[in-house]
């Protein structure tokens, strides 16, 4: 059986037809830029993370660019996030000017090591950006305090963790501001790039809602040097009809990580299953992403893909080795050994038991075949 790694068809069916009636009366309208259907949508996703305000954006990059601009980050400051961060954390933090530093992760979770992050405070840090990657939340208690103790400003990277919660409180509101992604991929997507930025500071809420639209705090009052980062409203319209779903969509991607839980575990020890869980954590699996200890990966991978099954990895080079990237490399030597191990399964709202069973004989099958 052929497993793509993702299936859009099942979360797109379910809004389709009020879609299509939602977008055509939008152009009877004939207003298309920073409308009702934004405004909704902002208001609906600052009451379900839980936070005082919203600012939809162009996309999750984005996000993150303007919610560090808003903290005050800029040139000859340093951000501190983890070794294993996507590029658009790390970008994001350099189009400030800032230079990124990196703490390395803990080995069960992948989550940022706290430990490691006061070592490398100094009188240039600024903020601690960590990223809940996969869907798993970072220890927010932990990285408050920190913050609190040096005075510093948490962004929040929420781009794979929409829904997650750590000691029951959501990802997005713990830090000064939680940046978000609605890539069509994401466990909220849109049908196109999109993204947001939530917060508990009215000052910084006007900020972003300036810097978002050209610097403009009202027509022609350009009190910042903006750019164009809005979020289109056809955009908006897709994540509010979305929206409705998301707790179901959760859930099933829950259900389906625990099948993949139960079927795995029949694999003997070559396959650690899954990377990213802390008791005090709610994960969300926007990424099923396990570690292939003791074999090669890549020919494990290989395999897969030669079967129909199709993986993918999050990520295999981290970003300070990537070839444009020229500041400070900390040494992170468990997310560099775990770059070499790291597999993401298919794992989407619709996935069937039948698609994961083929997808595990597969990955076992693959497994024996690379230990000779």
């Amino acid at each position: 059986m052929k497993v793509p790694f993702v299936d859009l068809t099942t979360v797109t069916q379910q809004v389709k037809a009020d879609y299509l009636s939602a977008v055509s009366a939008l152009l009877d309208k004939n207003h298309f830029i920073l409308t009702e259907e934004v405004a909704a949508f902002e208001q609906q996703w600052a009451a379900t993370v839980g936070t005082k305000y919203c600012v939809a954006v162009s996309n999750g990059a984005d996000a993150l660019y303007l919610a560090l601009q808003a903290c005050g980050v800029g040139a000859g400051d340093e951000v501190i996030t983890q070794g294993n961060a996507y590029n658009a954390s790390v970008t994001a933090i350099m189009r400030t000017g800032a230079v990124p530093r990196f703490a390395d992760v803990k080995a069960d979770t992948l989550t940022l090591d706290v430990s490691r992050i006061e070592p490398l405070i100094n009188e240039k840090t600024k903020a601690i950006l960590p990223v809940h990657l996969y869907g798993q939340p970072n220890d927010l208690a932990a990285i408050t305090a920190l913050a609190q103790k040096h005075q510093l400003k948490v962004i929040e990277d929420c781009a794979q963790a929409h829904l997650a919660t750590f000691e029951g409180k959501l990802v997005g509101g713990w830090g000064d501001a939680g940046a978000f992604s609605f890539y069509p991929t994401k466990n909220l997507g849109a049908f196109g790039d999109a993204g947001a930025v939530t917060t508990n500071d009215e000052k910084m809420y006007r900020e972003i809602l300036a810097r978002r639209d050209l610097g403009q705090v009202q027509k022609n009052d350009h009190r910042y040097l903006g750019t164009n980062m809005r979020c289109d409203p056809v955009q908006a319209i897709a994540l509010s009809l979305k929206l409705n779903y998301l707790r179901a969509n959760t859930q099933a991607r829950q259900a389906a990580a625990l099948r993949y839980d139960e079927l795995i575990a029949k694999i003997s020890g070559t396959v650690i299953t899954p990377v990213g869980r802390s008791p005090q954590a709610e994960h969300v699996y926007h990424l099923y992403a396990v570690q292939i200890n003791g074999r090669e990966r890549d020919a494990v991978m290989a395999t897969l893909i030669e079967q129909g099954i199709q993986p993918a990895i999050h990520y295999p080079t981290v970003v300070c080795r990537q070839p444009f990237y020229h500041g400070p490399k900390d040494s992170c030597p468990v997310a560099e050994a775990a770059a070499k191990k790291i597999l993401s399964l298919p794992l989407f709202v619709g996935i069937t038991e039948a698609q994961q069973q083929s997808v595990v004989d597969a990955l076992a099958a693959a497994v024996r075949t690379s230990s000779g």
